[in-house]
């Protein structure tokens, strides 16, 4: 199950789309099957998708809020769009993603689970 908040599930689209792109673009220009045997071509989809993961949920998530005044108590209410994956602003996701791509590397050259 997959939760999300306005375009939150772009933290999930954009790093899939960067990889199949990659993939195909590695594969085209260094031989087929080159994708899968290189230890760094996942990792570094992983953390180039974390760039336009950054950007587009800074820029979606720096939008002000919305004041209303309810005319009968004068209580403020602010309506703001947050978008978010798994409850995490879209932005904080690039982080995530850095981790991953390192987390990735690491066992791909055998330092995590030898």
């Amino acid at each position: 199950m997959l939760v999300w908040k306005g375009w939150g599930l772009l933290a999930l689209l954009i790093p899939v789309a960067l990889n199949i792109l990659m993939q195909f673009g590695i594969d085209y220009f260094l031989g087929a099957g080159f994708y899968k045997a290189a230890t760094w071509s996942l990792p570094l989809a992983f953390s180039l998708s974390s760039i336009p993961v950054f950007l587009v949920g800074y820029q979606l998530n720096k939008k002000p809020a919305r004041t209303l005044v309810d005319i009968e108590t004068h209580e403020i209410v602010e309506l703001k769009t947050i978008h978010s994956f798994f409850w995490i602003p879209l932005q904080y996701w690039s982080a995530i993603l850095l981790v991953v791509s390192l987390w990735v590397y690491l066992a791909n050259i055998g330092i995590i689970y030898q």
